[in-house]
This record gives structure tokens, C-alpha cells and sequence, in this order.
């Protein structure tokens, strides 16, 4: 009564045919492309940051790799500038009410042991910002545009890193 008058005989198929695939599936496995899984044979470590822009993106690749590394297998040599521009000029001065902000992060990927360079290269990420006319409001308007930024380029670089590695 269990098998032939509540699943039927088409059912039964199915569930052969459900538990066969999840036979297959339970042989795939997810592991991290680097960090920490008790090997260190994809570990980087990130150059320490000199100003505060570059301390958000070393910070975001940090904890992309999984935490800060002593004994990495790489060494990730980052240095990241911003810069903010005005746009559109309005008012009565003809003063930039509206900017842009670029953050720019050149980096160069290398094995610790042997300083090869594995990959180098330069990304950049823009971010719009309103300029008010307080200087206050102005400045911390920029630095929000700067953490945008920062954030899409560790994202861009992070990338880079995880693309050469896997090769």
C-alpha cells in the first residue's frame, strides 16, 4: 500500500531519478579560491596602506583573502590615489555645484618567495558627489565619494587578483 497506491509508479521514477542526481551533486565541492583552508597555497598578503583611501581599499582585500596573512605564498603591492574634480558650473560665481570623484589603485601581484610578478595593472572607479556650499557638508560629501570608490576598485582588483590566481 506504501509504494504502489501513494507514490504511484511515475513517482517512483522521479524519486529514483531525484536521489540519483543528488548522488552526483553530493561529489561537487565549493572551496575558496584563497584564504585560509589550513594550506597556504593561495594566500596574499596586502602592503600596508598610507592614507586613509588606500587603508579602505587594502581593508575591503583583506577581507576578501580571507583576513590578514603573515605567511603568504603572495604579496600584493598596492598604491591608490583619489582625486576630485569639479563638473558642472552653476551659481552665481560660476562655481562647481556637482564633482567627481576618481580613486585609482595600481597594483602588482608577486610571489613572496621568488618576487616574480605574477600580474600587474590599474583599476579605477568614479563616484558623482553634490558639492554644497558648506564647507563641512563639502567635505564630507568627498570623503563618501572616496568610500564609493574605494570599495568598486577593491571589488575591481579583488577580481584581477582571483582571475590569476585561478590560471
Amino acid at each position: 500500500m506504501l509504494s504502489s497506491e501513494r507514490f504511484g509508479p511515475g513517482r517512483t521514477s522521479g524519486l529514483v531519478v531525484l536521489g540519483l542526481g543528488l548522488a552526483l551533486l553530493a561529489g561537487c565541492q565549493a572551496r575558496p579560491l584563497y584564504g585560509t583552508t589550513g594550506a597556504q597555497e593561495q594566500s596574499v598578503a596586502v602592503s600596508p596602506a598610507t592614507s586613509r583611501v588606500q587603508r579602505i581599499v587594502r581593508n575591503e582585500l583583506v577581507l576578501g583573502f580571507g583576513g590578514e596573512q603573515t605567511a603568504a605564498k603572495y604579496q600584493l603591492d598596492l598604491k591608490v590615489t583619489a582625486y576630485t574634480s569639479g563638473l558642472l558650473p552653476g551659481g552665481v560665481d560660476n562655481e562647481f555645484s556637482a564633482a567627481r570623484t576618481t580613486v585609482t589603485a595600481n597594483y602588482v601581484l608577486k610571489d613572496a618567495s621568488t618576487s616574480e610578478t605574477i600580474k600587474s595593472g590599474s583599476r579605477f572607479a568614479d563616484a558623482q558627489l553634490d558639492l554644497p556650499s558648506q564647507s563641512f557638508a563639502q567635505t564630507r560629501a568627498r570623503q563618501e565619494a572616496e568610500d564609493r570608490a574605494a570599495h568598486s576598485v577593491a571589488a575591481l582588483v579583488r577580481a584581477d587578483v582571483a582571475a590569476a590566481l585561478a590560471q
